[in-house]
């Protein structure tokens, strides 16, 4: 995988610092102020501070269908209204084909944005399907979301290609992320990496990502622990990866799983290896709350396939999430929504 020319980071950064001065008064935000330092020293030193509440969201990929030109898509006002019945936020695909499109973000998220905040909901980060910082659209669409004062987003995730040495992708990792850092410096936001798992996803092992992410200040690019994917990928030794990238980790992405052989079963928050343990780890590693994402992946239609749900269907996932968030708030010790 090639990086991006030194000449063509440059100018890019360039844009992007003109831009950033035009817009500052926008792009304030009090709840990554210190994103704004830099990195200096160790990514301990730099870890985020701990928050006195949790922010509790969920991925919305039931409630959309292929983007731009799918046959279903729910409005922000059916989002706004579904996210309400649940009582919890949004992580929003920002995705080609995504709920909204990254180079349609600065027409289409305000709506989805005022939308939710109707109902008293907002978004609590958006996902991206962005791998390289040469790729289009990106920036202008996380510039978006840091205007509506969404404070994170997540990248797509580096992939090994099969067959060459790990070391020298994983450095070339290391610039691009680099690069990553340097826009969300100056545009004001943090990068999360979520963990999965598979041999070709770079960071699944671990010891990988914290690689991938040396000498980057976390609160540029952090770490998106992931409790069913570290679990899957380390076995036994999760704690010891919990611990490995504690320092970089500034979010929290949780669902369960069984083991069924060899193969994987997905399954309900509070069933199967996925307990209160790993989860009180993750935030004592962190030193306090940190933002926490529901993802499903056992809500399947008759065909055994994860699908899109019509608005007017919707009333089981609705119960699935909700389900799925009475766990996480009795593991937190929060009182029921």
């Amino acid at each position: 995988m090639r990086t991006p020319s030194a000449a063509g980071s440059l100018t890019r950064r360039d844009f992007l610092v003109r831009a950033a001065a035009g817009s500052a008064a926008l792009l304030a935000s009090a709840s990554l102020a210190s994103a704004a330092r830099g990195a200096s020293g160790s990514a301990a030193k730099s870890a985020p501070a701990a928050k006195s509440a949790y922010d509790i969201g969920i991925l919305e990929k039931w409630f959309f269908d292929g983007g731009d030109g799918g046959p279903l898509k729910y409005t922000p006002e059916q989002m706004a209204q579904t996210l309400d019945e649940m009582g919890l936020d949004l992580e929003l695909t920002l995705r080609k084909q995504g709920h909204i499109t990254p180079e349609k973000a600065p027409d289409e998220l305000p709506i989805m944005a005022a939308a939710l905040a109707k109902r008293n909901r907002r978004i609590l980060w958006v996902a991206l399907d962005t791998v390289r910082p040469d790729e289009p659209h990106w920036e202008k669409a996380i510039r978006t979301a840091k205007q509506l004062g969404v404070p994170q987003y997540r990248h797509r995730g580096f992939q090994y290609t099969p067959g060459k040495p790990l070391k020298p992708q994983i450095a070339d990792f290391n610039r691009m992320a680099k690069e990553f850092a340097a826009a969300n410096k100056e545009i004001g936001i943090q990068a999360v990496y979520q963990i999965h798992p598979g041999p070709r996803h770079a960071g699944s092992a671990a010891w990988d990502l914290d690689m991938i992410l040396d000498g980057i200040d976390p609160q540029l690019f952090g770490v998106a622990m992931d409790t069913r994917h570290v679990m899957v990928e380390q076995g036994m030794a999760w704690p010891t990866a919990v611990h490995l990238l504690a320092p970089r980790t500034v979010a929290l992405c949780v669902k369960s799983f069984k083991w069924d052989g060899d193969n994987v079963v997905d399954l309900p928050l509070g069933q199967g290896r996925v307990k209160k343990t790993i989860v009180d780890q993750v935030i004592a590693a962190h030193g306090g709350p940190l933002p926490i994402c529901i993802h499903i992946e056992y809500f399947k239609n008759a065909a055994g396939r994860l699908a899109p749900v019509p608005f007017a269907e919707r009333a089981g996932i609705v119960a699935a999430f909700k389900s799925d968030a009475r766990v996480l708030r009795s593991w937190l010790g929060l009182p029921p929504a």
